[in-house]
Formats: C-alpha cells, structure tokens, sequence
C-alpha cells in the first residue's frame, strides 16, 4: 500500500520470534514499527509516541495484555488496540474486548 504518511504501529509480545516476522511485516509494508517485550515496555512507549495501531499479545510477563489494555484505555480510547494470542474460546474473545 502507499500511505500519505506512514501508519505508527506498537507491536506489544514477549515472543521474539512472533516481534520479529510480525515487524518485518509491517515494515514491509510501510508501516514505522515499535516493539516492545512487554506491558511495561508498552506503557512506557505509548507515553512518548502517538500510535496509530496497537498488535497486544495477551499472555506475558511483566503486564499481561488484558491489564495493560485496561491502562492505556483510560487515558486513550482513540487507539485501536488488536489482541494477538492464541486464546481465542469465545470467553475469552468477551474478556479481550469488554478491556
């Protein structure tokens, strides 16, 4: 795709690997990324910069997805924020998107 300007994406996972081709994704198309490891680098992040995009994993260490959504959503509601996990029951579908 060809953007007028760059979509800025927050890529939020404790997998490298899963950071890793899910940035090179991105990147390739077009998109300026920022990865983090987990909730906290998350947070810290969004602080500094104006996202366009949020990919949470849900399941990590040091602020899980749920928890750090619940954060950023009482500061930001324009943000939107994807799940990326492989926990998709339809009950946790519900938890994921009530946060």
């Amino acid at each position: 795709p060809t953007w007028t300007t760059p979509p800025r994406i927050l890529l939020v996972d404790d997998c490298i690997l899963n950071r890793t081709i899910t940035e090179r994704r991105l990147t390739l198309l077009g998109c300026i990324v920022d990865a983090v490891k987990d909730g906290v680098g998350a947070i810290s992040r969004i602080d500094k910069n104006d996202y366009d995009l949020i990919f949470m994993d849900i399941v990590m260490h040091r602020g899980d997805g749920i928890s750090v959504t619940s954060l950023i959503r009482q500061f930001n509601h324009r943000i939107p924020i994807i799940a990326m996990t492989s926990a998709s029951e339809p009950s946790d579908r519900e938890i994921y998107l009530s946060s």
